[in-house]
């Protein structure tokens, strides 16, 4: 299951253009949907042609392991559709990496940005939450949230979950906090959608037309580092739990800055809490953004440590980093 901290809000949700990644998977047109009293009627997402009845199932829930922030197919195609359907909304970008879990941070996350205080749009997302999760006409429950791979939404201090096997229960104590402070922690100013690798990627039936029901654990995490690298191809094995990654005794706060985000590929232009951990570890003015400088420092110390002068910090990098800020007894 995901940690129970309340996803952070975007700062800077951006509107991106109406024309969909993957055109192809959709047809033309939207429906109209009934909207509750006061508000006028609201479209409805419709679901792509040649639809058949087999369908994946339930997506499993596999968590966020790895750090790598740009969008992926599946993910930015569903931002769009929404955006499409719903001119009045935007949706947020992949978040830079910190030390929380969040599915935003391998791009399987995305921000609807809707609010509840909204009539219309209040309509809309009871229009969006229906279309996901209404039987099909061959029988299959939660027929498009299925198609899509998501794997939860939260909305309205309520989180629908498969684990759940479907079912919508509260969201921390939300409901006795109706205080518009809270509207972000408590998902009602922005619906929250969290996908598998499956839906992210794109190559789920919503999108393709193509049933691939096998689950994808994507990117596993190695024992000796706290995150893993990025994803790379469909991985059909359940990834190893393993213990979080502590700082030995006696570390310098260098040290756990480095173990904290230990094993988080890294590449020039990226920005996040593994760069702010190196810089420190270099001695450099911390930005949080790998920079031509902060680049340069990392290629000496690869280049004296045996390892390619590519820029890119990973796996073997980070050990080479552990291994060289490990206190000494």
């Amino acid at each position: 299951m995901p940690r129970t901290a309340p996803f952070r809000l975007l700062a800077k949700p951006v509107r991106i253009a109406a024309a969909l990644l993957l055109t192809s998977a959709l047809s033309g047109g939207v429906l109209v949907a009934s909207a509750p009293a006061g508000t006028a009627a609201v479209p409805s997402l419709k679901a792509p042609a040649g639809l058949l009845s087999p369908i994946e199932p339930l997506a499993a829930y596999v968590e966020q392991v790895a750090c790598q922030p740009v969008w992926r197919p599946g993910t930015l195609a569903l931002g769009q559709l929404l955006v499409k359907t719903y001119p009045n909304t935007s949706f947020g970008n992949p978040r830079d990496c910190t030390a929380d879990t969040s599915e935003h941070y391998d791009s399987r996350g995305l921000d609807w940005m809707n609010s509840v205080r909204d009539k219309t749009q209040a309509a809309q997302a009871a229009s969006v939450m229906t279309f996901l999760l209404s039987t099909d006409r061959w029988g299959n429950k939660f027929a498009n949230a299925r198609r899509m791979g998501i794997m939860y939404m939260i909305w309205n201090n309520k989180i629908w979950s498969t684990w759940s096997g479907g079912k919508w229960e509260p969201y921390h104590n939300c409901a006795s906090t109706p205080s518009p402070a809270l509207d972000s922690s408590c998902h009602r100013n922005h619906v929250h959608f969290s996908l598998s690798w499956n839906g992210a990627i794109g190559r789920t039936s919503f999108w393709s037309r193509h049933v691939f029901a096998a689950t994808d654990y994507g990117p596993c995490r190695p024992s000796d580092l706290n995150w893993s690298g990025n994803y790379g191809t469909h991985n059909p094995n359940r990834c190893p739990r393993y213990p979080q990654v502590s700082p030995p005794a006696g570390s310098s706060a260098v040290m756990k800055g480095l173990v904290t985000f230990s094993g988080a590929t890294t590449f020039p232009g990226m920005r996040g809490g593994p760069i702010s951990a190196v810089q420190r570890a270099f001695n450099k003015t911390v930005t949080g953004h790998y920079d031509l400088a902060t680049v340069g420092a990392v290629n000496r110390f690869k280049v004296r440590h045996g390892l390619p002068a590519n820029g890119v910090i990973d796996a073997k990098t980070w050990r080479a980093l552990l291994a060289f800020y490990k206190p000494r007894v």
